[in-house]
């Protein structure tokens, strides 16, 4: 009598439990939810998944609270999400090219595509070569010639090491047949800054960080990474349209760990395709010159497979290949 009821016991427990957590996803969320950004306060990648976050809480009912966590060629941020915080959708990350490149060029002790559950696609970036608009260098040919002419001194600013600013930056450098001394900071920003003040003779980041300082006169756009010209920037060539085969966009989302239920993700992704269909967020993707791109989780996940096999050829022509 007592195995009976210890045995229906058992069986009740199960049945209350496979009702509780759909039900825990339905309520779903009760509280704040943190969102980590691989890259400093005040960038373009700040800027975007600050007020993606700020219209997606509003769909969401519960406050998101950004957490800055540059380092790591912005894949600290994801990869110390994915080792520590449990897959109930209270604390996710943004991601960029970045998380399916930094295994090619440093050992770490994660898997790019195991280690994360892929929620949304939201947008992409336009990068840009860009010099302060009193430099003697006018034009990409004007920064070949002076890199062969100095070899030691064409520093070359990113928002870190292992960035897609950096890996575009050794790209070019190794296209032209020129070296460049790289130069990571901890967020575009400070990169910024430093060709402003003279520190440093170029940067490559997104053209939102560099926009500003062209429309008021500071710096100098010499090359985008486009496929197309760039509207906002009228007679500024792409790399390929000199030579250089050198075409990246750079897509960016939103991942959390591994083994999210799909009734969270599924709430998290409606909630931040609403935020990126609005016309709020659609006048940010112009003033920072970023693209519109949106996935769903599935497909999401399916370019992210694709885009991790393609994304070792960058690192190989930017000679940043780790060894075995």
């Amino acid at each position: 009598m007592n195995l009976s009821r210890f045995l229906c016991g058992l069986v009740l427990a199960a049945v209350v439990g496979l009702v509780a957590r759909p039900a825990l996803s339905q309520d779903y969320p009760t509280r704040p939810i943190r969102l980590l950004v691989g890259f400093a306060a005040g960038g373009a990648t700040d800027t975007t998944f600050r007020k993606l976050g700020e219209l997606a809480a509003k769909e969401l009912g519960q406050p998101i609270v950004i957490e800055n966590r540059p380092g790591a060629g912005a894949t600290l941020a994801p990869s110390t999400m994915a080792k520590a915080d449990a897959p109930d959708g209270y604390t996710i990350s943004a991601a960029t090219a970045g998380l399916l490149r930094y295994p090619y060029m440093q050992k770490v002790d994660w898997d790019p595509l195991k280690d994360f559950t892929w929620i949304a696609g939201l947008g992409g970036y336009t990068f840009v070569l860009a010099v302060n608009a009193d430099s003697p260098i006018k034009t990409a040919a004007d920064f070949v010639a002076y890199a062969k002419q100095n070899p030691d001194s064409m520093t070359v600013a990113t928002a870190g090491a292992g960035t897609t600013m950096h890996l575009l930056a050794e790209a070019l450098a190794g296209m032209a047949d020129v070296k460049i001394t790289h130069v990571g900071y901890k967020g575009s920003s400070e990169a910024v800054t430093a060709v402003l003040g003279g520190h440093t003779k170029a940067t490559v980041d997104a053209i939102g960080t560099i926009l500003p300082h062209v429309q008021s006169g500071k710096m100098r756009v010499l090359l985008t990474f486009d496929a197309q010209p760039v509207a906002s920037l009228p007679g500024v060539p792409t790399a390929k349209s000199l030579g250089y085969d050198l075409v990246y966009p750079a897509p960016y989302g939103l991942v959390g760990p591994k083994g999210m239920p799909p009734a969270i993700v599924d709430r998290l992704y409606k909630a931040f395709k609403t935020a990126a269909d609005s016309d709020e967020y659609k006048k940010l993707l112009v003033t920072l010159g970023q693209t519109e791109w949106q996935k769903s989780p599935a497909d999401y996940q399916k370019w992210a497979s694709e885009f991790y096999v393609s994304e070792r050829s960058l690192v190989e022509r930017a000679k940043l290949l780790r060894a075995p």
